[in-house]
């Protein structure tokens, strides 16, 4: 019966441990950033319903490993209480990863303000839309790259002040891709509406379980800046 209800549950960001037995909770921490209240709350629900630590992603989120299917529950409201969201898996946009650049001599822009709306627009509101696959979306502060936007699906690269590049096609996969910069520089603004566009172009011309890197390799890069940009 677990394993029947695991891959609804996956969906909903609990992710069956290797025991059969025991999930893990993946947590969204928009930007990387966690206030101490939201800390201390993770470090509780750990000792509480968990194994007694969390694991760190690659992506900036947690994770929290060895809770029960009876507490899954009870950790979503104990998050919720303090803001913190479970964070989803399946064919929709993930929670955007950026840099440090909110404190970060070298950023061009602010990444922290940029990536909150960026959660909350596509992230959150794209949130019902069924993609093709998975998409992930990288912001950096500068051109040294750090939260390496060119194995996102779309990258966002500070260039000039309050300027950024756009990066398409990247993927850190069992096959890797790196992403190529469409022409032009943009604002925010106008980098909000690119993504907003790729998203939408994907929708309709990817194939079902295809990655959108995937897919700019079957149609061509040209093709897909053209429909983006042209």
């Amino acid at each position: 019966m677990l394993q029947e209800q695991s891959a609804l549950l996956k969906g909903k960001g609990f992710l069956l441990n290797k025991d059969g037995v025991h999930f893990s909770c993946r947590v969204v921490v928009p930007g990387g950033k966690m206030n101490a209240q939201q800390s201390k709350r993770v470090s509780e629900i750990c000792t509480q319903y968990g194994s007694g630590y969390f694991y760190l992603t690659q992506r900036e989120n947690i994770e929290i490993p060895g809770i029960l299917l009876d507490n899954l529950n009870e950790v979503s409201q104990s998050l919720a209480e303090v803001g913190l969201s479970i964070g989803s898996t399946g064919p929709r946009p993930r929670p955007i990863t950026t840099c440090k650049g909110a404190v970060c001599k070298f950023s061009l822009y602010d990444t922290e303000g940029y990536t909150s709306q960026l959660n909350e627009k596509i992230y959150k509101g794209y949130y019902d839309v069924t993609l093709p696959g998975k998409l992930r979306i990288i912001t950096s502060g500068c051109f040294n790259n750090c939260s390496m936007p060119h194995v996102g699906c779309i990258g966002i690269i500070g260039k000039k002040k309050d300027q950024v590049a756009i990066s398409l096609g990247g993927m850190a996969a069992r096959k890797q891709f790196l992403g190529q910069e469409i022409q032009g520089l943009y604002t925010l603004d106008e980098a909000t509406g690119i993504i907003e566009k790729a998203i939408q172009y994907y929708k309709e011309h990817g194939n079902k379980g295809e990655r959108f890197a995937q897919m700019i390799e079957r149609l061509g890069f040209e093709t897909v800046e053209k429909a983006l940009i042209g």
